[in-house]
């Protein structure tokens, strides 16, 4: 086992918005509703030990304790193991703690990581803005984690990580209600167990999950319910997500987040890594009960509280003097509230100006939601829209209202439609896929987590130009108005497919898809794939569209780097099919290494890859730029492309030759020998995995080997040389 020191504590930066003011300059029309830093926040670093060669080698999964301490670590006084209730909390380590637990059946690969050793209720709130963080560390080197706290706030530092991890690995919060060295205790079990939850992956995108005493519970949902009770970890109204019964992990239900898999709205806004920990404000719990006064609000928001939970009778109810006191705060301070109940359970409804209803998260969530919440915005309706969707986890069916599509009109995930001709509608839920078509004219396809709001699309064919298309311009096809009913651009763009009219396009012409700029009034190319008589492109917004005839463009006859070149014939024929592009100082740049996206995206562009990709779940997903995403989900989809096996995919790394001719292979569609043997001189230096496919490539001459007849397969590959394969593929097929 593996014991790390303490992480350091970042330095705290914060540049205040005042600066503007002392500048004199002011920003008008700023509508973003997210705190904007003036500078990165400097995060702070862990000393997250690396995986060992022996648990690299092994079978079983990677799991991580990073512990802080409590009454799972803590040593009863006097060396009483009587002592359950007198004892020192967060005395043990936790390295030494992982390697008392019974090895007879290993159940996991276990590291420790030493976060901290002190009860759950001594740790500051920013302090667990560099746990969560931590725990992230974490998870892009192992499997799954375990964080060990105290039980006293353990379901608060829970909901926490639940809402800002951002890794969608297992996180099985644990602890223990007795130390670990009296008769008894329920440490060891509770983190032997935990550790089997963990290792078991089966709370994978669940979020934060926690477990004591052989029952799994959302952390969302949990609270403690006993000062003493070993079994004092409840869920009230829903119950346990599942239980360990040996030697099985159960889960019998699923929550609204691990509905979301690998959708791009499975992560809530809260990445701390944007924010400084200097930005989380002061958010306190005001309790009602039998004429209570306002004294506290009126502290409270006197001590700096921006925002105030309060913890009503029955159905959220408070006093007069303590309503009044919340009615004040909010005029004078600008002081936000949510409303729970004090009941321990209940769903509590009806928000208004300044009072945001908490749903059914009881007062400690509550406030750990809305200090997250203000962490990130100042907007009142955006906080009160993060409460709604991502606080109260609610699962959301789309359930068509009309039993039959709409003429024009089909949806995937959507809900109803019109039958005006020439128009078509469809609802589409909060964060799910849907398809809209008109005729075979035009088809507009959303993919999941494109908007976080339920929207409602529709597509009119306009008749007639509207006076906006010049006599001049060579229309191939209708215009079409494409709308929806909410503001803001799609967070993932959407597929639009236009059929065109073929025999309008002339020789040197091509077809090309263009948006109107209502701003501007003027037509805007956006280009596009053509497959026969449709053309598909991405977009982020929807107006008007319409496909237009324009000239070809030899773009590769413009680079002035390529004449002569080995190359130069794939390479213009790669252009010309619109399989890769140059640069935009003119040169296509041929001896460039190729990196693992990017080739991604030249052979599933090469392949006319269509529709959604498989849902990505490397480590590293975060590190594949947005215009590679759609090809690397593709990829992996068919199976072309698998990540490395620490579970990253390294967009950034240069793409190896046995790498690509192993894409390539898959790509062709090619039978592999597991036993081939390749004819290179340095066959040996080939791994195992990819000798299949570099016999298999070179037999069919989509590639050739180097100087002395080698294959080099650890070499990089150059962008003529990815061309060059790509093109031969193509022919071989």
């Amino acid at each position: 086992m593996t014991i790390r020191s303490h992480p350091k504590t970042a330095k705290k930066i914060f540049i205040p918005l005042l600066i503007a003011a002392l500048l004199g300059t002011i920003l008008t029309g700023y509508a973003s509703s997210v705190r904007a830093e003036t500078a990165a926040p400097q995060l702070p670093t862990f000393n997250i030990p690396a995986l060992s060669e022996e648990h690299k080698a092994s079978p079983l999964p990677n799991v991580i304790v990073v512990a802080t301490g409590g009454t799972l670590a803590g040593k009863a006084r006097d060396n009483d193991p009587t002592n359950f209730q007198n004892y020192a909390a967060g005395t043990y380590l936790m390295s030494d703690l992982v390697a008392q637990l019974p090895r007879k059946d290993k159940i996991a690969d276990v590291s420790t990581f030493q976060f901290g050793n002190k009860g759950s209720g001594g740790y500051s709130m920013k302090e667990l803005y560099d746990l969560s963080l931590a725990v992230d560390a974490a998870l892009e080197v192992y499997d799954s984690a375990v964080v060990t706290t105290g039980t006293d706030t353990m379901e608060e530092i829970a909901y926490f990580l639940d809402l800002t991890v951002q890794s969608e690995k297992p996180v099985v919060v644990t602890g223990a209600m007795r130390p670990w060295d009296v008769i008894g205790t329920d440490g060891p079990a509770n983190l032997y167990q935990a550790i089997k939850v963990a290792g078991s992956g089966k709370t994978k995108w669940y979020g934060t999950v926690v477990m004591l005493n052989d029952v799994i519970h959302a952390a969302r949902e949990v609270t403690k319910s006993n000062s003493h009770r070993m079994d004092t970890f409840e869920t009230p109204m829903f119950g346990a997500l599942g239980y360990v019964d040996d030697p099985a992990v159960r889960i019998y239900r699923l929550n609204a987040r691990a509905l979301k898999a690998g959708q791009a709205d499975w992560k809530t806004p809260f990445n701390l890594k944007l924010i400084s920990k200097d930005n989380l404000p002061i958010v306190e719990i005001a309790y009602s009960y039998q004429e209570a006064g306002g004294g506290a609000i009126r502290a409270l928001v006197e001590d700096g509280a921006k925002g105030i939970v309060t913890a009503g009778t029955g159905a959220a109810g408070i006093s007069s003097k303590m309503s009044a006191a919340r009615t004040a705060a909010i005029r004078d301070h600008g002081v936000t509230f949510v409303s729970t109940t004090r009941t321990g359970s209940g769903t509590i409804t009806g928000s208004s100006n300044g009072i945001i209803a908490g749903d059914n998260l009881n007062p400690q969530h509550a406030r750990i939601m809305l200090m997250l919440s203000l962490a990130f915005s100042s907007d009142f309706n955006t906080v009160k829209g993060w409460f709604e969707t991502v606080g109260t986890q609610d699962i959301a069916v789309d359930v068509p209202e009309a039993t039959t599509p709409p003429v024009g009109g089909e949806s995937g995930s959507g809900g109803s439609g019109g039958n005006v001709p020439g128009k078509g509608e469809v609802a589409i839920g909060a964060g799910s896929a849907g398809t809209l078509g008109l005729d075979d004219s035009v088809t507009v396809s959303v993919p999941a987590g494109a908007t976080k709001e339920q929207m409602l699309l529709s597509i009119e064919k306009l008749t007639g130009t509207g006076g906006i298309v010049e006599s001049t311009s060579r229309l191939v096809s209708p215009i079409f108005e494409i709308l929806k009913n909410i503001s803001a651009n799609f967070l993932v763009p959407v597929t639009l497919t236009f059929k065109f009219d073929t025999s309008l396009i002339k020789e040197g012409n091509t077809a090309s898809v263009f948006y109107y700029d209502e701003t501007k009034k003027q037509w805007i190319e956006m280009g596009g794939s053509i497959s026969g008589n449709l053309i598909t492109v991405k977009s982020d917004h929807f107006t008007k569209f319409a496909v237009f005839a324009v000239d070809k463009k030899d773009e590769a006859a413009s680079f002035t780097d390529i004449s002569g070149h080995w190359a130069e014939a794939a390479i213009k024929e790669a252009v010309a099919s619109g399989i890769v592009k140059g640069y935009v100082d003119g040169t296509f740049k041929p001896n460039n290494t190729v990196t693992r996206a990017e080739f991604s995206v030249m052979l599933m562009g090469a392949l006319k890859a269509e529709g959604a990709g498989a849902a990505l779940a490397f480590t590293d997903n975060d590190k594949i730029a947005a215009w590679a995403k759609d090809a690397v989900a593709q990829a992996v989809k068919a199976k072309v492309i698998s990540g490395y096996p620490d579970g990253t995919f390294r967009p950034s790394a240069n793409i190896l030759r046995m790498e690509m001719v192993s894409m390539i292979a898959s790509g062709a569609g090619l039978t592999l020998d597991p036993n081939a043997t390749t004819s290179f001189a340095d066959n040996g230096d080939i791994p195992a995995w990819a000798k299949g496919a570099v016999k298999a490539v070179s037999d069919k001459g989509i590639i050739q080997g180097r100087t002395g007849n080698l294959f080099a397969p650890k070499a990089t590959a150059s962008r003529a040389d990815a061309i060059t394969v790509i093109m031969n593929m193509l022919k071989n097929k």
